[in-house]
């Protein structure tokens, strides 16, 4: 990882660390939701490779939720450290495949994807990634949502995101996880901004943090 990279993840991990509300705070999944991550989310992992997953309660609905999620076609939606968006091919259903281009500084430039499962029965979308100039090889997601009590005691939902990698050239299984694990909350953290909006159609939603023409998607 270079200077720039390094200089990148620091910000990102200095993001997490000013906020005043808890990010990350659940004492316990309940049955359900173990059973969710364990018939969705067990992902096989070889030895060079890293393996985690992170979970996030969000104040608002999972039908919500899922709608801004499954934009395969429109990952910055939510994803703020993405520029833009192309498909290569279909039309956002499994099979589909993108190209998508990262922030200056993030270690890599560009990614090309395929969706390989969207659920929306169970609100489950499943993406690897082909290639592109990136730190992240044999990488395979897998995202859920689903509706539940918060520890508030208000209504909301979880979302659950995990995934698969390979441990790039000169990294620790630890480093890889750190990195990933920084990239993952703070799309999670944006995804909760977006959906604790006043509620609209999905093709309205735009990361607020994307206002250049340069972020402009042209899928």
């Amino acid at each position: 990882m270079d200077s720039e990279e390094t200089d990148t993840i620091v910000r990102m991990e200095r993001e997490f660390k000013s906020r005043q509300e808890p990010i990350y705070y659940l004492a316990s999944l309940n049955a359900a939701e173990e059973e969710r991550i364990r018939r969705f989310h067990t992902q096989e992992s070889r030895s060079h490779q890293a393996r985690g997953f992170i979970y996030k309660e969000i104040e608002a609905p999972s039908d919500h939720v899922w709608k801004v999620l499954r934009q395969f076609d429109r990952p910055q939606a939510y994803k703020e450290f993405l520029v833009g968006c192309s498909m290569i091919e279909g039309d956002g259903t499994p099979g589909s495949i993108r190209h998508v281009r990262l922030q200056s500084g993030l270690p890599g430039k560009d990614s090309i994807e395929q969706l390989e499962l969207l659920d929306d029965e169970n609100k489950v979308l499943s993406f690897r990634i082909l290639g592109g100039e990136h730190r992240l090889q044999n990488y395979t997601s897998v995202s859920s949502v689903v509706d539940r009590t918060l520890t508030n005691g208000r209504s909301g939902s979880l979302v659950i995101e995990s995934y698969v990698v390979d441990i790039p050239e000169g990294n620790t299984e630890h480093q890889t996880i750190a990195m990933v694990n920084t990239l993952i909350r703070t799309h999670l953290l944006s995804l909760e901004r977006i959906t604790k909006l006043e509620p609209r159609e999905p093709s309205e939603l735009s990361n607020p943090r994307l206002k250049s023409p340069a972020a402009t998607s042209t899928c």
